[in-house]
């Protein structure tokens, strides 16, 4: 086949990534070869092989190196200095609805754990990669808010628990009712996202501290 559509020098990689991410989306990791990835991604087989020597390989490389950028984002937020404590955690909170609601690498969790008991490196590439990397930003960001009085003294591991538990069922329940043509009705994210960001900021905010701007 011709080659076609895709970057070339240093693009080239990332744009392998994004397409067999979703590829994988789309017919799962057992229902993809790599003869079906190379066609989705535009190349030949032998040269989806020269950049990755098997299917395992890639999908190990779509979870790290398709989750960097996300955690970038968020830790560049813990340091962002123009954000009060109350409106980073909004921010920050946007953020993981957008990565895991939205985006092809964040709709990746449901595979992750299809193909986890046979390939653990993926789960653990992706905790440590990842979900660690999220949470102690996260975590830090309350810790921090809590040593400037701007929170309450609550506990950050088990705030840290009510802010990403959510986000996680509610993208799991979408993708599981992803056929139901009310499924908008059944898990408006909007609605949901505002009340659950609401709440954790009642929680966190102190009552004489800044009103979450």
């Amino acid at each position: 086949m011709v080659e076609t559509g895709i970057a070339q020098g240093s693009e080239r990689r990332s744009e392998i990534l994004m397409r067999a991410t979703d590829a994988f989306v789309t017919h799962g990791y057992s229902g993809t070869s790599m003869a079906d990835l190379a066609r989705a991604i535009g190349i030949r087989k032998a040269s989806l092989y020269h950049h990755f020597p098997s299917k395992e390989a890639l999908f190990i490389a779509c979870v790290t190196e398709g989750f960097e950028g996300a955690v970038r984002r968020l830790e560049a937020l813990r340091s962002d200095d123009t954000l009060a404590d109350p409106g980073r955690i909004r921010a920050a909170m946007e953020e993981i609805y957008r990565i895991n609601l939205t985006t092809p690498v964040g709709r990746m969790s449901p595979l992750i754990a299809e193909v986890a008991p046979t390939i653990p490196e993926v789960a653990q590439a992706f905790h440590n990669g990842f979900i660690a990397r999220h949470y102690a930003t996260v975590t830090g960001m309350i810790e921090d808010g809590i040593a400037r009085g701007s929170f309450a003294a609550v506990d950050p591991l088990g705030m840290q628990h009510l802010i990403f538990g959510p986000v996680i069922t509610l993208a799991l329940s979408r993708e599981m009712t992803a056929s139901f043509p009310n499924r908008d009705d059944l898990y408006p994210v909007d609605r949901i996202r505002k009340t659950h960001i609401d709440l954790i900021l009642k929680l966190l905010i102190k009552p004489e501290s800044s009103d979450g701007r």
